[in-house]
C-alpha cells in the first residue's frame, strides 16, 4: 500500500509560513503580558538621583565606620512569627540611640514591606516581635538615629522558613 502525498503548493507553504509566525507572535504576546503584569523589577526608587548622590552615601558609610558605632543583627527570624534583634556597639561615653527601626522588604513580591520600631531589651540590644506575611528571602534595612541626629545604617538579608 502506498500513501499519496499532497503536493507542496504555494498556498500550502504560505499557510505553514503564516502559522509559524502566528505561533511566534502568540508566544511573544503571552510573555509580554506576564512581563508587564508581574513584578516591575524596580528595586530602587529614583535610581538616577541616588546615583548622583552616591558619593554622599559613600562618605556617610566612611563616617559611620570611623565613628565607632557598629550595628549587627543578633537574632534573625527563623519563621514568619518570631523575634528580630539587633546589637549596637557604640564608643565609650556615647549616648544611647534615639531611635532604632528596621524596614523589611520582600524583594520579589510587592505590597508586603513593613517597618517596625525596635525597643531596647538590654544594654546595646534592641528588638521587637516580628510577624512576616510570607516565608522566603527578606531584605532588611536597619536605621539607627543617634542623639545628635547622625544616622547609621545596615542592610542585610535573611531567609524565613
Amino acid at each position: 500500500m502506498t500513501t499519496q502525498q499532497k503536493p507542496y503548493t504555494g498556498k500550502r507553504i504560505l499557510m505553514w509560513f503564516i502559522g509559524f509566525f502566528l505561533v511566534v507572535f502568540c508566544a511573544n504576546g503571552i510573555m509580554t503580558y506576564f512581563a508587564l503584569n508581574t513584578w516591575t523589577g524596580l528595586e530602587t526608587e529614583n535610581a538616577y538621583v541616588k546615583g548622583l548622590n552616591y558619593n554622599d552615601e559613600f562618605q556617610n558609610a566612611k563616617s559611620q565606620k570611623a565613628s565607632g558605632w557598629e550595628i549587627a543583627i543578633s537574632r534573625k527570624p527563623e519563621s514568619v512569627d518570631d523575634r528580630f534583634e539587633v546589637s549596637i556597639t557604640k564608643p565609650e561615653g556615647s549616648l544611647p540611640p534615639k531611635e532604632v527601626s528596621a524596614h523589611f522588604i520582600r524583594a520579589v513580591v510587592e505590597g508586603y514591606d513593613q517597618e517596625i520600631m525596635l525597643s531596647q531589651i538590654s544594654e546595646g540590644v534592641y528588638g521587637a516581635p516580628l510577624k512576616l506575611p510570607l516565608s522566603g528571602q527578606w531584605d532588611v534595612l536597619i536605621v539607627v538615629k543617634s542623639q545628635n541626629n547622625l544616622i547609621f545604617k545596615l542592610k542585610d538579608w535573611f531567609l524565613v522558613k
